[in-house]
């Protein structure tokens, strides 16, 4: 994987800020214990200076204590003395905040000081534990010495006082003559002489103690700092580093993002000079990338919006689009109580002129005579071919009159002569008529009615126009006639399956086979599934109908794979009543259960219309039947609409291609641009396609030539009966037991 130098300086950056914090951290936890240190030092240099302090205090006390008694022969002054003495030796608990205390400012009511606890600890025992040396320990046990011998003389003092005796005036002088004598100030400075000699080593140890704790912590301020500042070095480093991996700044990056998740791709990126090799840099990539995908996709959609609503000879509406205008003007007429004319419009005799003069000023005369009809036609009107020499005008707001009015143009015009090249042409066409409400109230019916009326009007001599009549509507009859007869069909016997293979165009194998329903009835004989199926739709049988091909089908797949027979798939097809039921998937489930065939093996067949219907329902049913093993084509693919984003979220795997497209294929270009669309189309979707009607080599030839996947038709062989079907792939393998390219089979 290709990495960018710069991705790696700033991977390698980052590391660097994370490591130097992480040191910065640990070398200010060193330093805030350094200050700790700092003040352990003097908090210890403070209470050792207390203990000398209160040994001398104590002194001092003593004599005030003393010389008072002498003077006044109070004895709260000698009791105070006597408290002193037993606070010091340890033979009363010391007082609160005694080094602050005072013994001579205390009034005559006797109180003593608020003692701390009710353990003594005499003061020589302090000292002890205050981790003095033994030097420093030998001058204040000299001052304590000291200071007991002077007490010795504090208590003759006050002996002499307290003798008996008359004169005791005499004797406080003398007793206070002793307290101030030379002796008594030698016995004091005494012990004051070791205290000092105490201080100064006292000071010359903690004051070491406390310059290296100092020094210490200024060294670690220092490396603390000095950290900080690489950090902010290195953070700034990193910040610059990820900028150019990047190519800008964060926010930057972030929005542009932002804009591509939101689909917005035709603004372009801007990436400094020598960025290009960043984050936004590859940005500016991918959206260049997606913006032309969009641009490429934007005009495939149009090519395909363009075939799927207009005709791609003449650029006229096709039926979708038609479908879709027919829908809005019938609207119109019915909130507004309007008329509305359908009008269907046939060359005559056209295939006359395709056979003897070509396919191609064939398409030439369909172009001009398009035009001429938009001619005539208002804004509000559409004109539309259905395909071939069929035409379809749709005038809304259009009264029978006017309508008459409107076909006479159309006939006039159209029979006036055409120059297409060399030749010079004349032909006629047949209208027919329908007004809506009354011969019918949707595109359908108007359509019906419009058909008929067109073919009454070409059996009645060409060249002119028939509207629609209620005689006309005679295969009503026939329509009850086969609803009637549908209902007992099944129970009698009188369908049955017949099947149709599909080779691959890549190894020429059967891929598979398609189950073709046949109906014959002992009165109506053969019937056309395309007469019956419509009326079995309408009347609702078309469930139970379908019910029973789709197991007849697969056990009778299973039945082939049981004798060894190597057909893959059985493709059925499904009606729009049965895709919208809500139990197919069950039932589809159940079949298979009971006839034994792996889901793998069946294809349900989807005709485009239904599955555009109701788009979001038939995803829904798509993913049910999917979850289940089973798979989905799209039948007769190119003869609705179908939108890419829908199909492009079908769960499918193959697309159909009309027969109506492959019939012309090899003449017609317009056919084979749609037919080309749609392979390319599902190639890029990941589809496979199959063409169904091929009957003609050069049909073969062409659909081979541009990545057809399958085909089926009379050229491969027709529906066939079970046994005849059989008999007719074991003879195809038999010519063809190693096939290295799909050829016709003999």
């Amino acid at each position: 994987m290709d990495r960018s130098p710069s991705r790696f300086a700033y991977t390698r950056s980052l590391r660097l800020s994370v490591g130097i914090a992480a040191l910065l951290f640990i070398c200010f936890g060193i330093y805030v214990q350094a200050e700790k240190q700092i003040d352990r030092a003097n908090e210890a240099r403070y209470r050792s200076r207390l203990l000398a302090d209160e040994l001398r205090q104590s002194s001092d006390d003593l004599t005030r204590m003393v010389r008072s008694y002498v003077q006044t022969g109070h004895p709260l002054y000698k009791q105070y003395f006597s408290d002193i003495l037993a606070i010091r030796d340890g033979r009363k608990p010391r007082p609160i905040a005694y080094d602050g205390i005072y013994w001579d400012l205390f009034g005559p009511d006797g109180r003593p000081p608020r003692p701390d606890s009710d353990q003594a600890t005499s003061l020589l025992d302090l000292m002890r534990q205050a981790g003095f040396t033994a030097a420093e320990f030998e001058r204040l046990e000299q001052a304590k010495e000291n200071s007991d011998a002077l007490t010795e003389i504090e208590h003759v003092a006050m002996n002499l006082v307290e003798a008996p005796g008359p004169d005791l005036p005499q004797r406080r002088l003398q007793a206070s003559r002793i307290l101030h004598d030379v002796i008594y100030m030698q016995a004091k400075a005494d012990i004051m002489r070791p205290i000092g000699e105490f201080y100064a080593l006292l000071e010359q140890r903690t004051a070491k103690d406390v310059e290296d704790a100092v020094n210490r912590a200024y060294w670690l301020r220092v490396l603390v700092v000095t950290l900080g500042l690489a950090l902010l070095l290195a953070l700034w480093d990193s910040l610059r580093k990820l900028r150019a991996t990047l190519g800008a700044a964060p926010d930057e990056v972030y929005a542009q993002i932002v804009q591509l998740g939101q689909g917005k791709f035709q603004d372009p990126i801007a990436v400094q000079a020598g960025m290009q090799d960043s984050v936004l840099g590859w940005l500016q990539q991918t959206q260049r990338q997606l913006h032309q995908m969009e641009v490429e996709r934007r005009v495939s959609d149009a090519r395909l919006v363009q075939l799927a609503d207009y005709d791609p000879l003449t650029g006229l509406p096709n039926r979708r689009l038609l479908q879709d205008r027919a829908q809005t003007a019938l609207g119109r007429a019915h909130r507004h109580g309007e008329a509305l004319a359908l009008m269907f419009l046939d060359l005559d005799r056209f295939k006359n002129i395709n056979d003897s003069l070509g396919h191609q000023l064939g398409d030439a005369l369909l172009v001009q005579v398009a035009q001429r009809l938009k001619s005539l036609l208002r804004e509000e009107d559409t004109i539309c071919r259905l395909g071939g020499d069929e035409f379809v005008l749709l005038c809304p707001g259009t009264d029978a009159a006017s309508a008459a009015h409107v076909a006479r143009k159309v006939l006039a015009l159209a029979a006036q002569q055409y120059q297409i090249g060399t030749q010079e042409l004349a032909v006629t066409c047949s209208i027919g008529i329908a007004m809506y409400p009354s011969d019918g109230d949707s595109l359908e019916t108007l359509s019906m009615s419009a058909d008929t009326a067109m073919y009454r009007a070409k059996q009645a001599g060409r060249n002119g126009f028939r509207f629609f009549k209620a005689e006309m509507q005679t295969h009503s009859t026939r329509t009850l006639q086969l609803e009637n007869a549908l209902r007992r069909a099944l129970a009698l016997g009188q369908m049955h399956l017949e099947y149709q293979p599909q080779f691959s165009l890549h190894n020429g194998e059967v891929t598979g086979a398609e189950a073709l329903l046949r109906w014959h009835h002992p009165e109506l004989g053969v019937l056309s599934p395309t007469e019956f199926i419509p009326v079995a739709e309408d009347s609702g049988q078309i469930l139970e109908i379908g019910e029973w091909v789709l197991r007849t089908a697969c056990r009778q797949l299973r039945a082939w794979q049981d004798t060894g027979l190597p057909i893959r798939r059985m493709a059925v097809n499904l009606s729009a009543l049965q895709f919208r039921h809500p139990k197919l998937p069950r039932q589809v489930e159940q079949v298979l259960a009971q006839t034994g065939l792996p889901a793998q093996c069946l294809e349900l067949e989807l005709t485009e219309r239904v599955a555009m219907e109701n788009p979001e329902s038939a995803i829904a049913m798509m993913d049910h039947l999917s979850e289940r093993g089973v798979q989905m084509s799209i039948d007769d693919f190119g003869t609705g609409y179908s939108s890419l984003n829908y199909l492009k979220r079908f769960r499918i795997y193959k697309l159909k291609i009309d027969k109506s497209f492959v019939r012309d294929i090899a003449e017609d270009p317009d056919d084979r641009a749609i037919v080309t669309a749609i392979i390319s189309m599902a190639r890029s979707l990941g589809f496979l396609t199959i063409a169904e009607g091929v009957e003609t080599p050069g049909q073969l030839q062409f659909l081979r030539e541009h990545g057809c996947d399958e085909v089926q038709g009379y050229l491969y062989g027709r529906p066939l009966p079970p046994q005849e079907f059989e008999q007719h792939v074991r003879q195809h393998l038999a010519r063809h037991p190693v096939v290295s390219q799909a050829g016709v089979p003999g």
